[in-house]
């Protein structure tokens, strides 16, 4: 789900973006801009037109769109003739002032085009603004990338000897948030660096993951680790940056973290000794990251509920109520408070609707008004899984997820009692995961609701030895575009699992997203089965 967006990206000509949702790209800016906030900016006026057009709240301060519409057309030739051929109908965004962004692709049909521009204006509604900051990237103008951190022993000691230094920095910000939990921390992360972007606070905010990177008032800043691993003493040497920065504004000023810690140790020193929060936004505990925190979901609550500072407020996504009134005895304990998201009966059962009603629980924590409703219905509409139709069957990527709850709830939204084929993508160095999946693959033919399994990746006969279920295995060096054709060849339609850090399942994706042009191509329909 997290592959819906927009994508802000740059290239050796300058910064654009792109509307991206599971299948492919829908849509792409009408120009290029010098810095990552300049793209960042237009996002915002390309929302605020479609708020507009569909009547809604558009909920961005001091963004006026001059009459905007989406207009189908042919496109011209060079020549300016509109010859009659098929695959060149095309829609644009357009207000007083401009183009503001267009399709993608061209469609065979008028019909097909103005379809597509729907489907552009149901994703654009509840879209977040994403960075992709990768190696493949390239920028025209700054920002300078931020280097970090120190693998060796003696640079760690360095950094904890300016513990007085880095606590006296933290005071000057007014309000501190860190995103915890186990699914949904990064876009949760966006959406609160979103959300208080536009209501103008002074935000710093940090990703982590493959590609970190920090955002401050919308301006992107890569982060380049020196050595070979993580560290968290890496944020010291950020906080010290750019805080200073954010006090000289006259606005209130924010700063939110993605907790990085992946044992109890780490999270806990991440909370207590470099981030001293205010609030914790823990957006859920799943059963992930077993070998690091914990065999259970209890032991996993355990570690987050004890992460937590004395005196600081949790809103907790999590809605199981055994392991919330556990957490709760916990935190308070601790001299912590905590509350638990309110989730009203119409988006019950819906994926992410914990995290983004928690966004309303932080904002109401520092007394801002609530989301539009139109924001939280079409945020919940766009993340929802929906199949992908390609040549000859349908697929959903559902590695990205890759606990076994979280993939559970996509394979019920997705299907009833019908059969799956599940693909399980398997990494060495996440033993704990692997038996959580073997678990869940055993469940699911318990329940008659699959007849076999694929798997792939790293210790595949261990699995299949490890399950009394049918296992097809691929070697770790299989043509993934053949894998594919293999899974489809089944009759049923597909779900891939596990894990997606991977070039194989990259492969993988970019095989999806071929076939998807193919078949738009072919048909000019729909690819999303909604």
């Amino acid at each position: 789900m997290s592959r819906t967006g927009f994508e802000i990206y740059g290239r050796g000509f300058g910064w654009s973006w792109r509307l991206r949702n599971p299948a492919e790209v829908l849509a792409t800016g009408s120009r290029h801009y010098d810095t990552s906030r300049g793209a960042r900016e237009a996002v915002d006026i390309v929302r605020a037109a479609v708020a507009e057009l569909s009547g809604a709240d558009k909920s961005f301060p001091d963004t006026d769109v001059d009459t905007p519409e989406i207009i189908v057309e042919q496109e011209p030739t060079p020549s300016g003739e509109l010859p009659d051929r098929r695959n060149n109908w095309v829609w644009r965004l357009k207000t007083a002032n401009g183009v503001l962004g267009h399709s993608a692709d061209r469609f065979p049909t008028e019909i097909s085009a103005k379809s597509a521009s729907e489907q552009f204006l149901n994703y654009a509604a509840g879209a977040l603004p994403m960075f992709l900051v990768g190696a493949e990237y390239e920028w025209k103008t700054g920002p300078k990338p931020i280097e970090v951190g120190s693998s060796s022993l003696s640079g760690l000691v360095s950094e904890v000897t300016r513990g007085v230094r880095h606590r006296n920095i933290l005071n000057q910000i007014d309000t501190k948030i860190v995103v915890s939990g186990t699914r949904g921390k990064s876009s949760t992360t966006q959406r609160l660096d979103d959300v208080f972007n536009r209501r103008e606070y002074d935000t710093l905010t940090k990703i982590t993951g493959n590609h970190p990177l920090l955002i401050h008032n919308g301006e992107v800043h890569p982060i380049e680790r020196r050595g070979p691993r993580t560290t968290l003493y890496e944020n010291i040497s950020l906080i010290a940056e750019f805080v200073p920065e954010l006090d000289a504004y006259e606005p209130d000023d924010v700063a939110i973290f993605e907790n990085q810690g992946i044992t109890g140790y780490t999270t806990r020193l991440f909370n207590q000794r470099l981030t001293d929060p205010d609030i914790i936004v823990l957006t859920n505990v799943r059963q992930d990251h077993t070998d690091t925190l914990g065999k259970t979901r209890t032991d996993l609550a355990r570690s987050f509920a004890r992460s937590v500072p004395a005196g600081t407020h949790v809103v907790s996504g999590e809605q199981h109520p055994v392991l919330h009134e556990y957490m709760q005895n916990e935190i308070e304990r601790r001299g912590g408070t905590i509350e638990q998201v309110e989730i009203p009966p119409e988006h019950e059962g819906l994926i992410g609707s914990e995290t983004i009603h928690a966004v309303d629980a932080v904002l109401d924590a520092v007394g801002e008004p609530p989301l539009p409703t139109e924001e939280i219905e079409s945020f919940l509409r766009s993340i929802q899984p929906t199949w992908i139709a390609v040549e000859g069957g349908r697929i959903f990527n559902a590695a990205e997820v890759n606990d076994v709850e979280s993939t559970e709830m996509v394979r019920r939204v997705l299907v009833d009692d019908e059969y799956i084929t599940p693909f399980v993508y398997l990494r060495r160095d996440r033993r704990g995961r692997t038996a959580s999946f073997a678990q869940y693959i055993e469940l699911l033919f318990e329940r008659d609701v699959i007849e076999e399994v694929h798997a792939g990746g790293a210790n595949t006969r261990a699995f299949a030895e490890n399950i009394d279920v049918p296992t097809e295995c691929h070697s770790r060096d299989a043509d993934p575009d053949q894998v594919l054709t293999e899974l489809l060849a089944t009759g049923r339609p597909v779900i891939l699992m596990g894990n997606t850090v991977d070039e194989f399942m990259r492969d993988i994706q970019a095989s999806i997203e071929r076939r998807v042009k193919e078949k738009r191509k072919a048909t000019g329909d729909s690819v999303v089965n909604r």
